[in-house]
Protein backbone atom coordinates (compact mmCIF):
# COMPACT_ATOMS: atom_id res chain seq x y z
CA UNK A 1 0.00 0.00 0.00
CA UNK A 2 2.90 2.27 0.03
CA UNK A 3 4.65 1.77 -3.29
CA UNK A 4 5.94 5.08 -4.79
CA UNK A 5 4.73 6.97 -1.37
CA UNK A 6 7.34 9.91 -2.01
CA UNK A 7 5.45 10.79 -5.37
CA UNK A 8 2.13 10.73 -4.12
CA UNK A 9 2.43 11.48 -0.10
CA UNK A 10 0.87 14.78 -0.72
CA UNK A 11 -2.25 13.15 -1.67
CA UNK A 12 -2.28 12.43 1.90
CA UNK A 13 -2.56 16.15 3.03
CA UNK A 14 -6.27 16.22 1.90
CA UNK A 15 -8.88 14.62 4.65
CA UNK A 16 -10.99 12.47 1.95
CA UNK A 17 -7.94 10.65 0.50
CA UNK A 18 -6.40 9.50 4.10
CA UNK A 19 -10.12 8.56 4.81
CA UNK A 20 -10.06 6.34 1.46
CA UNK A 21 -6.59 5.12 2.33
CA UNK A 22 -7.60 4.03 5.77
CA UNK A 23 -10.85 2.42 5.29
CA UNK A 24 -8.38 -0.03 3.29
CA UNK A 25 -6.61 -0.31 5.86
CA UNK A 26 -9.46 -1.06 8.02
CA UNK A 27 -10.88 -4.00 6.56
CA UNK A 28 -8.15 -5.82 6.36
CA UNK A 29 -7.29 -5.16 10.06
CA UNK A 30 -10.87 -6.56 10.14
CA UNK A 31 -9.88 -9.56 8.74
CA UNK A 32 -6.95 -10.45 10.50
CA UNK A 33 -8.44 -9.32 14.04
CA UNK A 34 -11.33 -11.45 13.12
CA UNK A 35 -12.96 -8.86 14.54
CA UNK A 36 -16.68 -7.20 14.10
CA UNK A 37 -17.58 -4.45 11.67
CA UNK A 38 -18.29 -2.43 14.83
CA UNK A 39 -15.16 -2.88 16.29
CA UNK A 40 -13.47 0.76 16.66
CA UNK A 41 -9.90 1.31 14.29
CA UNK A 42 -8.11 2.06 17.58
CA UNK A 43 -9.13 -1.47 18.67
CA UNK A 44 -8.02 -3.19 15.50
CA UNK A 45 -4.24 -1.73 15.42
CA UNK A 46 -4.06 -2.98 19.26
CA UNK A 47 -5.17 -6.24 18.38
CA UNK A 48 -2.99 -6.68 14.82
CA UNK A 49 -0.35 -4.79 16.04
CA UNK A 50 0.02 -2.50 13.03
CA UNK A 51 0.75 0.94 12.65
CA UNK A 52 -2.01 3.30 10.79
CA UNK A 53 -1.41 3.09 7.25
CA UNK A 54 -1.10 7.30 6.75
CA UNK A 55 1.78 7.33 9.55
CA UNK A 56 3.74 4.48 7.99
CA UNK A 57 3.45 6.08 4.32
CA UNK A 58 4.77 9.35 5.96
CA UNK A 59 7.13 7.38 7.56
CA UNK A 60 9.01 6.31 4.48
CA UNK A 61 8.51 9.01 2.51
CA UNK A 62 10.58 11.02 5.05
CA UNK A 63 12.66 8.29 5.04
CA UNK A 64 13.36 7.97 0.89
CA UNK A 65 13.54 12.15 1.35
CA UNK A 66 16.52 11.96 3.91
CA UNK A 67 18.12 9.32 2.11
CA UNK A 68 18.09 11.23 -1.49
CA UNK A 69 19.04 14.05 0.36
CA UNK A 70 16.12 16.03 0.23
CA UNK A 71 15.50 16.76 4.29
CA UNK A 72 17.41 18.28 6.48
CA UNK A 73 16.30 15.85 9.55
CA UNK A 74 18.59 12.91 10.28
CA UNK A 75 17.70 9.20 10.98
CA UNK A 76 18.56 8.04 14.30
CA UNK A 77 21.34 5.54 14.02
CA UNK A 78 22.50 3.15 16.45
CA UNK A 79 25.25 4.56 18.82
CA UNK A 80 27.89 2.43 20.36
CA UNK A 81 28.14 1.74 24.09
CA UNK A 82 31.65 3.49 23.92
CA UNK A 83 29.85 6.91 22.41
CA UNK A 84 26.75 7.09 24.78
CA UNK A 85 26.75 10.15 27.19
CA UNK A 86 27.84 9.86 30.83
CA UNK A 87 25.21 11.59 32.97
CA UNK A 88 28.23 12.32 35.33
CA UNK A 89 29.70 14.89 32.89
CA UNK A 90 26.81 16.41 32.22
CA UNK A 91 25.67 17.23 35.69
CA UNK A 92 27.67 19.82 38.03
CA UNK A 93 26.67 21.64 40.72
CA UNK A 94 27.25 25.33 39.87
CA UNK A 95 26.24 27.08 43.60
CA UNK A 96 27.75 25.05 46.76
CA UNK A 97 27.55 26.30 50.28
CA UNK A 98 31.06 27.65 51.63
CA UNK A 99 30.78 25.41 54.45
CA UNK A 100 29.70 22.02 52.53
CA UNK A 101 31.66 20.19 50.28
CA UNK A 102 29.28 17.11 48.15
CA UNK A 103 30.00 14.54 46.33
CA UNK A 104 27.81 12.24 44.95
CA UNK A 105 28.56 8.72 43.12
CA UNK A 106 26.52 6.83 41.28
CA UNK A 107 26.75 3.46 39.84
CA UNK A 108 24.56 0.97 38.12
CA UNK A 109 24.37 -2.91 36.55
CA UNK A 110 22.74 -5.43 35.08
CA UNK A 111 22.83 -9.13 34.89
CA UNK A 112 20.56 -11.99 34.38
CA UNK A 113 19.18 -11.89 37.70
CA UNK A 114 18.06 -7.83 36.99
CA UNK A 115 19.01 -4.52 37.20
CA UNK A 116 20.65 -2.89 39.80
CA UNK A 117 21.84 0.73 41.07
CA UNK A 118 23.42 2.81 43.46
CA UNK A 119 24.41 5.91 45.33
CA UNK A 120 27.08 7.27 47.54
CA UNK A 121 26.92 10.86 49.12
CA UNK A 122 30.15 12.21 50.89
CA UNK A 123 30.08 15.68 52.27
CA UNK A 124 32.98 16.83 54.01
CA UNK A 125 34.54 13.26 52.51
CA UNK A 126 32.70 11.57 55.25
CA UNK A 127 29.75 9.11 53.61
CA UNK A 128 26.14 10.14 54.31
CA UNK A 129 24.12 7.34 55.76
Amino acid sequence: MTYGVPVWIEALEKDCNRKIYSRVQRLRNIKIAKAYRTSSNETLFTLTGLTPIVLQAEEEARIVNIMRGNSQTEIDKDVHLKDWLYLADLVRITELPEDKEIQINTDGSKNDNGVRAGIAVFIKGKLKE
